[in-house]
């Protein structure tokens, strides 16, 4: 999974001691060398000269640089590329915020965790003057010119946590960013409430561009259960004209659509109605291998730690499954009855949380009206922007309010 960490504080803020931390807990984290035009300190930069500046800004290949100490600092994409395409985590010290949003923006698919760094001035000061550069006043003035983050994954004082919890925290938070995100999809419909696979199309060639792990298609928020089988496997076509099948999951609501699903190589999510204990495991037992299922208590009983365990023992495990209403100590006791079980919270609510519960990925129900315009990778402005929309959504009174909003957004 492409990762990247972006480390931001003001001068002697810690940035190379906890990278140096990091290494130490796992050799995939690489610092990002910034390339340097200017004189002055050499350690931990790529030393260039003006000219071959010059080049890289000509190709498009600086994705941001700045002026400061009387040089040039430069993240280049071709540095960046290549630490990725290595398998590695490339950790990038910044003091702007510019940087950050360039750097985002630049490559937003790539699981960016943001880190902000930051000690009291003084403790700077002291950090700056140890270091024996002379140049302690305009570090000093740096520190001052750098603004608080307003969205950041982690915040760390230095002089409260040392470099190694430090690096603990920022190792919690790129797994984090491993987590999957689910999006029902909608399809769309003509004026009069019929199918319209041809804008349905449309917006899942636009939606495939975007960075969604998986799209859920024929889910309830968008209906699926008030179509024919016929009309889901249409659906289902349409977004498989646009989208790789890895990155779909079929709803299921009736053995025909299983075996759509089947037929198409796309992985099931069934839905799971029982009214007991015992008719849950029939449907568990029932299922094709590799299935996930989708479990919602106005569906009947529901999938629990329990439930798991017997899965488990019984050899009828799905893959995992879109948990609708779950409290993050089921979600715990699910992971630890039965960790292979890839649970999805079908709340997005409170991601992080989710997540360290044991969860392993979210269903986010708002990002189906901005598949078109995401955010970039980055879990903080991920749930902000996952946020803004569930507000609108809570303000209506219904399901069918919320579906119509939400196809509002994708038709207009």
């Amino acid at each position: 999974m492409d990762t990247a960490i972006v480390m931001y504080g003001p001068p002697a803020a810690g940035k190379d001691t906890v990278t140096a931390a990091l290494a130490e807990l796992g050799n995939e984290f690489r610092h990002y060398h910034r390339m340097k035009v200017g004189a002055g300190r050499t350690s931990g930069y790529r030393i260039a000269s003006t000219a071959e500046f010059e080049q890289l800004v000509a190709a498009g290949e600086v994705i941001y640089s700045n002026s400061r100490y009387g040089s040039t600092y430069i993240i280049d994409r071709p540095e960046l590329t290549r630490i990725i395409a290595a398998g590695e985590v490339p950790v990038l010290h910044v003091g702007q915020t510019e940087a950050i949003d360039a750097l985002l923006a630049a490559a937003p698919t790539i699981r960016w965790v943001v880190v902000e760094l930051w000690c009291p001035r003084d403790v700077a000061a002291t950090r700056a003057a140890a270091r024996g550069t002379g140049d302690t006043a305009e570090r000093l003035a740096a520190w001052d010119a750098t603004p608080r983050l307003t969205i950041a994954d982690i915040r760390i004082d230095t002089t409260a946590v040392d470099p190694i919890g430090a690096a603990h925290q920022i190792v919690d938070a790129v797994h984090a960013a491993w987590s999957a995100v689910v999006v029902p999809a909608m399809h769309l419909v003509h004026p009069d409430g019929t199918l319209d696979l041809a804008a349905t199309r449309h917006h899942a060639t636009a939606a495939a561009a975007g960075w969604i792990d998986f799209f859920l298609i024929n889910g309830s928020t968008t209906a699926g259960d008030e179509l024919t089988s016929a009309e889901r496997a249409a659906v289902l076509d349409a977004w498989l004209e646009a989208v790789d099948n890895r990155r779909l999951l079929a709803c299921t609501w009736s053995s025909d659509d299983l075996a759509t699903a089947t037929d198409r190589h796309v992985t099931a999510m069934a839905v799971m109605k029982a009214a007991t204990r015992s008719a849950a495991e029939q449907f568990l037992q029932a299922l094709p291998g590799g299935s996930t299922i989708y479990s919602h208590p106005m569906f009947g009983y529901t999938f629990d730690a329990e439930l798991a365990t017997w899965a488990k023992g019984a050899g009828h495990l799905p893959a995992g499954g879109k948990l609708a209403k779950i409290q993050l100590t089921e979600i715990t006791a699910i992971r630890r009855a039965a960790a292979e079980f890839a649970t999805w919270d079908g709340s997005s609510r409170r991601i992080r949380e989710s997540i360290s519960a044991g969860a392993a990925g979210v269903v986010a129900t708002p990002l189906a009206a901005t598949l078109t315009d995401l955010p970039p990778r980055n879990l903080a402005l991920l749930q902000s922007s996952i946020d803004t929309v569930q507000a609108e959504l809570d303000r209506l009174p219904d399901r069918p309010a919320k579906r119509q909003w939400l196809l509002d957004q994708i038709q207009n």
